[in-house]
């Protein structure tokens, strides 16, 4: 098996070049420290994957405003008294030969009171699509103009702690989707989503707000779920037209998030297409797609590539092998690992300890 292509170099606009088209996707942690600081064994979880050759490293979700603090031990990067610990991951991982991209975040419906210290805010007072949030209450115009902000201040933060770029999360039902969606926006305002225009504000805003703040050659990344399902989820129709809207805003990737690359929820794709692939054919040509999915394997890698997407990111075979890359690119792929058997295997593998009750649910057999 040739895998030669994963490791072309990528350039991107005049100040972006990956060593590769491999990419870590951004994981919640829970690794954090409590005044919302990367912890050391975070950092250090990070750079390991950075040296091991992933040539694009998405830190964990970041909360902008403490009211969109979602996570247990979830990092901030909302107040300027973080420099340093937001510094030290981005060095961190350059030194280690990977480019950084802080991924700037708020949970909207999704974030827990007694992380925020207060009710969540959210487009409306609807539950997460996942069911398991609390009741948020709506924002006033006055808060969402304040999350803008935070937004742009959060990536101003990025640059000046040395972050080679950053990624805004539109994705995952967080606050950019929850405004997206009218399952989850039943605003009759100018920011609801009964009209396109209102439906888009609040991405066309922050997009313009970061990029005015970051300048003109700073790389930014959007992370978008292609699509929701029934009743009022959008598709990846609607998903295409509103990147056809932010991209000339300032965009320079498109980070699609699918749980299973090539598949999706809704089936209203073309012919011989799925969600990362129209979303791809429908960007500019010299704009990187980041595809993303349940990529474990080469084989897996590959297909990616050969949907013309350029950046192939995966997560939790990563946590399971931090030598992925450097397995593949050697061609000794029967030594990747797949799984964990024992809890001495879970013990070495190099992820923070709080991460480690999360890989035994889901890849430990039962004792």
């Amino acid at each position: 098996m040739d895998t030669s292509r994963l490791f072309q170099p990528l350039k991107s606009g005049d100040t972006l070049t990956l060593p590769n088209r491999l990419v870590m996707a951004p994981m919640t942690t829970t690794a954090g420290e409590p005044d919302g600081s990367f912890s050391a064994q975070e950092i250090s979880y990070l750079a390991r994957r950075a040296r091991s050759g992933i040539g694009l490293i998405m830190t964990p979700a970041c909360y902008c405003h403490k009211s969109g603090h979602a996570f247990e031990r979830q990092v901030g990067c909302d107040r300027d008294e973080l420099h340093g610990s937001l510094s030290r991951c981005a060095e961190a991982i350059n030194q280690a030969g990977a480019a950084s991209f802080l991924q700037i975040h708020h949970g909207g419906n999704a974030v827990k009171a007694h992380l925020s210290g207060e009710r969540p805010w959210a487009p409306s007072a609807v539950h997460n699509r996942r069911g398991t949030s609390e009741l948020p209450r709506e924002m006033t115009e006055t808060e969402i103009w304040l999350i803008v902000e935070s937004f742009a201040k959060a990536a101003g933060r990025a640059k000046r702690a040395g972050f080679t770029g950053i990624e805004l999360h539109g994705a995952n039902t967080y606050l950019f989707q929850q405004f997206f969606s009218p399952f989850t926006n039943k605003r009759e305002d100018r920011w609801g989503a009964v009209e396109w225009e209102n439906r888009v504000r609040f991405a066309t805003e922050v997009v313009k707000a970061v990029r005015t703040e970051v300048g003109a050659a700073y790389p930014i990344s959007y992370r978008i779920s292609p699509e929701e399902p029934e009743p009022d989820g959008y598709s990846t129709h609607d998903a295409v037209r509103l990147l056809e809207m932010i991209v000339p805003l300032g965009v320079d990737i498109v980070h699609v998030s699918s749980w299973e690359y090539g598949v999706g929820v809704r089936n209203d794709w073309p012919e011989g297409s799925h969600p990362t692939k129209m979303i791809r054919d429908a960007m500019p040509s010299e704009m990187p797609v980041i595809g993303v999915g349940g990529v474990r394997t080469p084989e897996q890698a590959l297909r990616v590539l050969d949907d013309g997407v350029e950046l192939v990111a995966m997560g939790q075979e990563l946590l399971l092998d931090a030598d992925w890359p450097k397995k593949v690119q050697e061609g000794t792929f029967d030594q990747i690992r797949t799984s964990v058997q024992t809890r001495e295997e879970l013990e070495g593998l190099e992820i923070p300890e709080l991460m480690r009750p999360y890989v035994a649910r889901f890849f430990l057999p039962e004792q």
